[in-house]
């Protein structure tokens, strides 16, 4: 498959890769550790301090796997997998950032189900255990560290110890490991007709790697919100606390997205064309289903949860279609990697408005732009993102992926329905909240405005980047 070894990174010193892909590892787990001492400072600390290399880790990896792939030992880092390991590591310092405000703020009102320290230790694993999935080469492993994500999320996600977020909490356990019982079988049925779960040596025929691809789709797919698997998602996000979510979503979902990526290349490999309609429809009507459910939906939190489930849909159709194109792959990642900072951004904006307005209805937020600028500045650039509005670089990606499918004019109705009934519904809701009505000034801490506007002033950074690039004609 073309993989070459990579030892260390040019421009940087003598630093092997091995050893940094170990480090990004070790570091949040360390910062686990620490954040149980007794000591506050020192967790968040930390955990700052932990995230913040990891970051600068994460770019250095992707500076060198854009040339070459890394492989060694169960390592595996291609182009995909470092993207993925970019955006944990962006949004995992994002949302130890807001946490600082978010947790301390809401700690003053009731006592939690989890410590603080319990807190940033589940955080910083929960970073942790999707890296691992991510660099790991064997299939097996990234079963493990998706399993993994499970316990420490749900953890998480039954954080306010409300009814609500226990109920939510059991229902993401039952159905995520029903999902990832359903990937194992395939990974149980992988091995038997390869010989292997270590995806870049497998060979099998089509109708066993159709049969394995399927399962897969449906275990794996689980975890991405792929409908009628996906009923987990709206509750569990719209429960947990912003920062959590934000990780949920804006990483959780492209880690399990990147397994099943891994499945679909072997099936491809072996001819098993079935699988590419399948896993194009199958994304489409995600996409098309979560744009329906937005519309009447009146809680903040599970709007942002529904436009996730949506932007997965379309990049699953883009995984599909990589078959076809391999731009299609390329626009998929984009829009991964627009979405990760502009509804890591929406995440925010929602914990501000539950803490500042201590509500949760979409029809009790009013005039936020003018009640707090930066946050509902914030709110509005972002939502603008996640749907694909130009200048963002979600509008290139989505463009790119429904230019592949109109090979198939299904396809392509299924999306471009999908695409603007999500981006009507999403932005009318965030409108409303936005522009109109009455209210006091908001009162938040400049931490809790300035990380959201990070995310979205990142979001926009990067599709100029990509705008400039294309301009230049150095994207393809």
């Amino acid at each position: 498959m073309g993989m070459i070894t990579v030892t260390s990174i040019s421009g940087v010193g003598t630093i092997d890769l091995t050893t940094l892909v170990y480090t990004l590892l070790a570091l949040p787990t360390i910062a686990a550790a620490i954040s149980i001492l007794p000591n506050p400072r020192a967790r968040e600390v930390a955990s700052l301090i932990s995230s913040a290399t990891c970051l600068a880790l994460s770019i250095a990896l992707f500076h060198s796997v854009l040339t070459c792939t890394l492989q060694s030992g169960w390592i595996y880092v291609d182009l995909p997998a470092a993207v993925i390991v970019f955006l944990i590591q962006a949004i995992y310092f994002l949302s130890v950032l807001y946490s600082i405000y978010f947790v301390n703020e809401i700690w003053k009102e009731r006592p939690l189900f989890l410590r603080r320290r319990h807190y940033y230790a589940l955080i910083n694993l929960f970073a942790m255990s999707m890296t691992f999935a991510a660099v790991s080469r064997n299939l097996g492993l990234m079963w493990v560290g998706l399993e993994a994500t499970t316990i420490v999320s749900a953890l998480l996600i039954v954080l306010e110890r409300s009814k609500a977020s226990v109920e939510a909490a059991w229902r993401y356990i039952i159905v995520a490991s029903a999902g990832l019982g359903v990937a194992l079988l395939s990974l149980v049925m992988f091995h038997a007709f390869s010989g292997t779960v270590d995806w870049t040596r497998a060979e099998m025929s089509a109708k066993a790697a159709t049969l394995v691809a399927v399962l897969a789709l449906v275990g794996f797919g689980t975890k991405v919100g792929i409908f009628p698997m996906h009923t987990w998602l709206p509750d569990a996000h719209g429960t947990a606390p912003p920062a959590v979510s934000a990780m949920l979503s804006a990483t959780l979902l492209p880690v399990a997205l990147l397994a099943y990526l891994r499945v679909f290349e072997v099936a491809v490999a072996a001819g098993a064309l079935k699988v590419v309609y399948i896993t194009c429809f199958a994304g489409a009507v995600t996409a098309l289903v979560a744009a329906i459910l937005a519309v009447p939906q009146r809680i903040v939190k599970r709007l942002f949860a529904y436009s996730s489930m949506d932007v997965m849909g379309i990049a699953m159709t883009g995984v599909g279609l990589s078959a076809i194109s391999p731009v299609a792959l390329k626009a998929t990642l984009l829009l991964l990697i627009i979405h990760a900072f502009s509804k890591s951004a929406l995440f925010f904006t929602g914990g501000n408005v539950i803490t500042g307005l201590k509500t949760h209805e979409i029809e009790d937020v009013k005039a936020l732009l003018s009640r707090t600028k930066l946050t509902g500045l914030s709110m509005l650039l972002s939502a603008l993102a996640v749907t694909g509005a130009p200048p963002f670089a979600s509008f290139i990606a989505e463009l790119v992926i429904v230019a592949v499918s109109l090979s198939v004019p299904y396809l392509t109705a299924l999306l471009l329905s999908a695409i603007l009934l999500s981006f009507l519904a999403v932005n009318y809701h965030v409108t409303r909240m936005c522009f109109g009505g009455k209210g006091e000034s908001v009162s938040l801490s400049a931490l809790s405005e300035l990380v959201p506007a990070l995310a979205c002033l990142t979001s926009l950074a990067i599709s100029l980047v990509v705008w400039i690039a294309l301009a230049g004609g150095v994207l393809p």
